[in-house]
């Protein structure tokens, strides 16, 4: 199966500019376009238009994270050269002298070796730059975001016929590089809560969980999807006007009592009080409610705030990888490979189907054990099902 290219490529095609604009206003330019991107849809496209004019250069690009075996990495450049990206995320990135620069510091190829040292060392590198752009010098910049381990990789072209990237163009990346870091450290840590979002929302899902967080007098101020499917279809509890009723008469005297009780406590740390909503027939909604803490997306008049988590008392929630990264702050990998023996596979079939070698699935596996307070894997399992199984009774 081939790789996936995981790439945002935006076309646009252009020589070097006969003039760039003065070095200040330009410059200011640059720095307006870095922040700004980070709230564009995709990111950074905006900077590497302006890099390019302002450098200039060509082939601007930004590599959110290292190329390696079995993943890409993210790529942002302007350049329509599809097959020159298959190319370089594929294979041709293992035999770059240009992948791994020293953190901070701004380097230049034609510095590092000449035409003919890169074309003697690195011949499929060397061919590969001429193939795909005539390219015959690079500029580049990493940068580590410390918080979140995230690697950026800024990188400039300049083709034949064109002069070789000197001290300017070193100065102005130099110039640049706070703000760099900080451009790339807001990125990375907002890209990084989203993931944390996903992981939530995910586990939420295949739990079966409905997450509110709704004010003092019941009125919602968030909802995940799965509350907002249960809500949508009424029941035992729907919304009126923006609160949250139950049907139940009995079942919605006792929301009224809790939702105060916890409203009027002083803070998250409080204990958490569940009850059971009635809906049809003898079934129930199994509901954990505690206070929340008034946040400043909330709005202006709400004075507290109450999570509500409503769950199917009668089912039993999935064991996905999701749930696992949640419940047990395992990673995605360990996360997986868990998933699969709770679901019955063995460790060398897990293995085989995720194509890791059996050592690598024993180094998961011992982490798992590590973070599951486990020894061995009938223990792990029965662990994971009576965890999953019993999120709240």
């Amino acid at each position: 199966m081939p790789t996936v290219v995981a790439s945002v490529v935006v076309s646009a095609h252009h020589r070097l500019p006969m003039r760039t604009p003065s070095a200040s206003r330009g410059l200011m330019r640059l720095i307006d376009a870095l922040f700004a991107c980070t709230l564009e849809n995709p990111p950074w496209v905006s900077f590497l238009e302006a890099m390019e004019q302002y450098i200039p250069c060509h082939h601007a690009t930004l590599v959110l994270r290292k190329p390696r075996s079995g993943d890409p990495g993210v790529l942002v450049t302007l350049e329509g050269h599809a097959d020159a990206i298959v190319a370089l995320q594929e294979r041709v990135f293992e035999a770059s002298p240009f992948l791994e620069l020293p953190e901070g510091e701004v380097c230049i190829l034609s510095r590092m070796m000449s035409e003919a040292e890169l074309a003697d060392r690195h011949p499929g590198y060397y061919e590969y730059l001429h193939t795909y752009g005539q390219v015959t010098d690079l500029i580049g910049l990493d940068l580590a975001e410390p918080v979140t381990g995230m690697i950026f990789r800024l990188r400039g072209a300049r083709r034949e016929g064109e002069p070789r990237f000197g001290e300017r163009e070193q100065k102005i990346l130099e110039a640049l590089a706070p703000r760099l870091r900080t451009a790339f450290a807001i990125y990375a840590r907002f890209a990084h809560q989203q993931y944390q979002l996903s992981v939530l929302d995910d586990a939420a899902e295949q739990l079966a969980v409905g997450c509110l967080v709704l004010s003092q007098d019941g009125r919602v101020l968030l909802k995940n999807a799965v509350a907002d499917r249960w809500l949508a279809q009424q029941d035992g509890f729907r919304l009126w006007n923006g609160v949250v009723r139950c049907l139940d008469p009995q079942s919605e005297r006792l929301l009224r009592t809790t939702l105060a009780a916890a409203a009027a406590s002083e803070g998250p740390g409080d204990a958490a009080r569940s009850f059971r909503i009635r809906r049809g027939g003898e079934r129930h909604w199994s509901v954990l409610v505690r206070p929340y803490g008034v946040r400043a997306a909330l709005g202006e008049k709400t004075a507290s705030a109450v999570l509500l988590l409503v769950r199917d008392a009668d089912q039993k929630p999935e064991v996905s990888a999701g749930v696992l990264v949640e419940l047990f702050g395992l990673t995605r990998a360990e996360a997986v490979l868990a998933a699969r023996l709770t679901n019955g596979e063995s460790l060398t079939e897990a293995a085989q189907s995720l194509d890791i070698s059996r050592y690598t699935a024993r180094a998961q596996l011992s982490a798992v054990f590590a973070k599951t307070d486990t020894h061995r894997q009938p223990q792990l399992v029965s662990h994971i099902l009576n965890t999953v199984n019993s999120v709240w009774a």
